[in-house]
């Protein structure tokens, strides 16, 4: 990936932005920034970071160009998160009802967070908690916005999210900028796809980068044609809570792996480590919750503990804490006949703790009945 403006040692106009044109390319140079139309169909074209800015999946300065930026963020511990606007971080209307006046605005309970676009006749309704998750996540990480609106209703949005302009710069790829109106795509974000994620609340779009996706449950604060069934919070008079809701929840997801990609007992460097990977194994255990009995010895705090981060980077929360009950696991080596008992009326699962190695190792949830615990006599 090159700008025009740096390339003056590399190559004498932008015409030659992918590489060297062989003779049969020179003859073929159309009016596309002096690009040939083979080229042009091979490329995209990254509009929201320069006009002129053109990169091939298979240019070899692009490509360096890529790797040296992707391993900035990663020397600065930090990957790349794409984020949705519409229904993820926020949501419009142009419902005539909906419209407010400056006056109106300035009495409503959610004021703050409330805005008239201009020069629409449109609201937008930013949803709770997005200034912090913002602020929290782009020190974690690279902030990119990709969205299936107009460039200039994107760059609106952006000014309610960003008024100081610190967390996404020039990175908001908008309609103009897709390959396929109806698809969005990773190759439009320069970084390496493994140290990306993605927030959006529609994964069809993402029909290629599916692996990379953290669905997310769809914001509704008008009344929506396209969603009859669903009561809108505004008709309820209400709105998502600022701690409980789905922003804070995935932010407290995001720093978990955050903290799994950049953990120093990680196997492999940071280089070849992969979100990917980190994600699948999230869904594994999804929903469970785990404790350990007689697992760790009392001078290892359990949190540091390979079974433990295991057992999170499956997607299992873990605790120590009796008072979080009810568990659906408990992790042990053995039992009694009362603890046993004890778990069926608790509803808990007692597994062996090779079960959470065989669940890690397959990246997939085996059969807990595979892996009993060891039974102990009553004493």
């Amino acid at each position: 990936m090159v700008f025009p403006q740096d390339s003056s040692g590399l190559y004498s106009s932008s015409s030659s932005i992918m590489g060297v044109h062989d003779d049969t390319h020179k003859a073929n140079l159309k009016a596309y920034g002096g690009m040939c139309m083979d080229c042009v169909n091979e490329a995209f074209r990254f509009k929201y970071i320069d006009k002129n800015l053109w990169v091939s999946p298979d240019d070899e300065i692009s490509q360096l160009q890529i790797v040296v930026e992707s391993e900035k963020l990663l020397n600065n511990k930090k990957i790349v998160l794409v984020l949705d606007l519409d229904k993820t971080l926020l949501h419009t209307t142009k419902r005539s009802k909906y419209l407010k006046t400056p006056e109106e605005l300035l009495q409503h309970k959610f004021k703050d967070s409330l805005f008239r676009v201009q020069p629409w006749a449109m609201m937008t309704k930013l949803r709770p908690f997005v200034h912090t998750f913002l602020k929290e996540a782009s020190t974690m990480f690279e902030l990119h916005i990709c969205t299936m609106g107009k460039r200039d209703y994107a760059s609106k949005m952006v000014e309610f999210l960003d008024p100081e302009k610190v967390y996404f710069k020039s990175r908001v790829i908008a309609r103009e900028d897709l390959v396929d109106s109806e698809e969005k795509s990773l190759d439009l974000v320069p970084r390496h796809k493994r140290i990306a994620i993605i927030l959006d609340d529609n994964q069809h779009v993402w029909k290629h980068d599916q692996s990379n996706l953290i669905l997310v449950k769809k914001y509704f604060y008008f009344n929506s044609k396209s969603a009859k069934r669903i009561a809108s919070f505004s008709a309820l008079n209400t709105d998502e809570d600022e701690t409980t809701g789905v922003l804070a929840t995935i932010l407290e997801k995001l720093k978990l792996i955050h903290r799994l990609f950049f953990n120093p007992k990680s196997k492999g460097s940071l280089v070849h480590r992969d979100v990917r990977s980190i994600l699948a194994h999230l869904r594994v255990l999804q929903g469970c919750k785990l404790t350990f009995k007689g697992i760790f010895s009392p001078s290892l705090k359990p949190e540091n503990s390979c079974l433990w981060l295991m057992a999170e980077e499956l997607g299992a929360i873990c605790s120590m804490d009796d008072a979080l009950t009810p568990f659906t696991h408990v992790v042990t080596w053995a039992a009694t006949a009362e603890e046993s008992q004890q778990a069926e009326l608790d509803k808990s699962i007692l597994v062996h703790p090779k079960w959470l190695h065989a669940c890690y190792d397959a990246c997939k949830r085996y059969p807990e009945k595979d892996f009993p615990v060891e039974k102990l006599r009553s004493s």
